[in-house]
């Protein structure tokens, strides 16, 4: 019998435009998967009121206290702030599944319709679940896209962590899933129309990669901050004496 895969709560983020808009908002997607004995909610992160989550799960006739299992796709806060809520859940996330205060490791076929991947590269952490139902295999994949088919370039995701990864990750995702839901967006049909990405050159010194996510300046790859590539080296909050960027240096 196939698993069944339903939206609690639909995400957003303007995380791409907020410096236009002057203030960011972001919600995750947060997803119910059902399969045999599982009863997941995967990212019950950030929201306005956490009875937004509360409200919908009684809407598909469950508890806080039904669901077994909450699961991360990665370690960004916006993705895990209310997992408080399920007390007698365990937890699947990168570096294991948690039962109270023990950790062992997840298999990847996690139940008959659910296979658990590494997928890193948007974080170190990524992880996402491949879903067998009715109409396919629905990939819940946090980050690795935003909204759909966003960002179009793993290069224009300014939080990634490693692009390249980013890019071997989303491979993986368009070459299994049939349908897939981002972090922060409703659930969209993968065309498969591009089943594997590479991560394009950046441009040129001379091209425009960004806007500062502080003071909106059009950014050169060298005016970027080593650590904080969404900030100019002006706005590096990076101190005097950080390891990884000499930013702060060129404040002057």
């Amino acid at each position: 019998m196939a698993a069944q895969v339903k939206i609690l709560v639909e995400g957003y983020t303007n995380a791409d435009s907020f410096i236009e808009t002057g203030e960011e908002h972001t919600r995750p997607t947060v997803t119910l998967v059902r399969d045999e004995n599982v009863i997941m909610v995967v990212d019950p992160g950030v929201m306005q009121d956490p009875q937004i989550l509360v409200d919908a799960l009684s809407k598909e006739n469950l508890t806080v206290n039904d669901v077994n299992f909450v699961c991360l796709t990665h370690s960004h806060i916006d993705h895990y702030r209310n997992i408080g809520l399920f007390p007698k859940a365990k937890t699947l996330e990168h570096y294991g599944l948690w039962d109270k205060d023990t950790v062992k490791d997840w298999p990847e076929n996690f139940s008959p319709n659910i296979q658990i991947l590494h997928t890193p590269g948007h974080d170190h952490s990524g992880l996402s679940l491949f879903v067998t139902t009715k109409d396919g295999v629905v990939a819940i994949c946090g980050d690795i896209f935003w909204k759909e088919n966003y960002p179009a370039t793993p290069i224009e995701d300014m939080f990634a962590s490693d692009t390249e990864q980013l890019a071997q990750s989303r491979s993986v995702v368009l070459r299994r899933a049939d349908w897939i839901i981002p972090g922060h967006g409703k659930i969209y049909k993968n065309t498969k129309k591009v089943v594997e990405e590479k991560v394009k050159e950046e441009p040129k010194e001379s091209g425009v990669i960004f806007k500062c996510r502080k003071c909106g300046i059009e950014m050169k790859k060298k005016e970027r901050c080593n650590c904080r590539q969404w900030l100019c080296y002006k706005c590096c909050e990076c101190h005097i004496d950080c390891d990884n960027c000499r930013c702060s240096h060129l404040r002057k």
